[in-house]
C-alpha cells in the first residue's frame, strides 16, 4: 500500500475520529462547565430533514470508517478509483477545520437543533467565520462531503452530497425563522450583510 493509499483509506477515518472526539468534548464542556443545553433536539420529535441528515451521516461515515477494513466495500458501492483521492482528504480536513472553528466562534450559543426558545447563553453570533457566512458549520460539512466524493467517487458519496445539500438548506430555513423571531431587526441586518453560504 502506497503512502497515497494510506492517506486515502485511513485519512477519513482519522478525521472522523478527531471530529467525534472534538464534538463530544465540546458538548461535555458546554453542558457540564457552562450549563448550556447543547443538544436542543432532545426532548422533541426530530424533523424530517434532521432524520434524513442523521441517516446520511451514519451511512457515509460508516462507509468511510469501514473502507480500510473491508476490501470489497468500494466495489460493492460502485466507487470509482481516483488518482487524486488524497487531495480529497485535504478538502475533508479543511471542512472539519472550518466546522470546528465555527463552533468555537459560536461559544455558548452553539446548539445542535433548534431550541424551544432563546436561552440566556444565546446571542446572535456575527464575528469570526460568521462575518463571511451565516452558516460556516454547514459550509464545513459540505466541504467534508465534497472531499469524500473526491476520495471515493461513486453513487453513495454523490447521493450523500446531494441529500445533505437539500436537507441542510431546509434546516437552515427553519433556523433562520427561529433567529428572525428571536433577534428581529438585528438578524435581518445580519442577513443583508452576510450571505447564507459564502
Amino acid at each position: 500500500m502506497s503512502n497515497y493509499d494510506l492517506i486515502t483509506y485511513y485519512g477519513p477515518l482519522v478525521l472522523i475520529a478527531m471530529a467525534l472526539v472534538w464534538g463530544f468534548a465540546r458538548i461535555w464542556y458546554l453542558s457540564r462547565a457552562e450549563g448550556v443545553t447543547v443538544l436542543a433536539f432532545l426532548g422533541r420529535k426530530r424533523t424530517g430533514p434532521e432524520a434524513v441528515l442523521a441517516l446520511v451521516a451514519i451511512v457515509l461515515d460508516g462507509y468511510l470508517i469501514a473502507r480500510p477494513f473491508v476490501p470489497g466495500l468500494d466495489r460493492f458501492v460502485m466507487t470509482a478509483p481516483n488518482v487524486y483521492a488524497h487531495y480529497g482528504v485535504a478538502v475533508m480536513a479543511l471542512g472539519i477545520g472550518i466546522a470546528v472553528l465555527s463552533q468555537v466562534d459560536m461559544g455558548k450559543a452553539w446548539r445542535i437543533g433548534i431550541p424551544s426558545g432563546v436561552e440566556d447563553s444565546q446571542s446572535l453570533v456575527t464575528n469570526g467565520l460568521y462575518r463571511f457566512s451565516r452558516n460556516p458549520i454547514y459550509v464545513g460539512i459540505m466541504l467534508f462531503i465534497v472531499g469524500a466524493v473526491v476520495v471515493a467517487p461513486g453513487p453513495l458519496t454523490i447521493l450523500s452530497l446531494l441529500l445533505t445539500g437539500v436537507f441542510t438548506t431546509k434546516i437552515i430555513e427553519a433556523e433562520e425563522a427561529f433567529l428572525r423571531g428571536a433577534f428581529g431587526a438585528e438578524f435581518d441586518g445580519y442577513c443583508q450583510r452576510t450571505r447564507r453560504w459564502f
